[in-house]
């Protein structure tokens, strides 16, 4: 969340912040009624290593990605009220 924040112009915030928490929540709407259809067509044992499998996944695809070297120590740009222009903190 924090990298989130600092390349995000505050008067986007709540948006930001809105956006991340309703696909959190489609995840878990679409995740729960998943995990249960594996855990009755095979074992719960299977259906846990099946996520554990997913949240391995998801860590790989984010550690190789560009996003392991953002740039996350922006600061905004202007006086005053923040203009969402965003230049690089030596």
């Amino acid at each position: 969340m924090a990298y989130r924040q600092s390349v995000t112009p505050d008067r986007l915030q709540g948006r930001m912040n809105t956006t991340i928490r309703s696909l959190n929540r489609g995840a878990v709407v679409v995740g729960a009624p998943l995990g249960g259809l594996i855990a009755d067509a095979t074992t719960y044992r299977t259906a846990l290593w099946v996520g554990i499998a997913g949240l391995a996944a998801s860590a790989t695809v984010l550690g190789l990605s560009p996003f392991r070297h953002a740039d996350h120590a922006r600061k905004p740009v202007g006086s005053g009220a923040n203009t969402g222009a965003l230049r690089s903190v030596p």
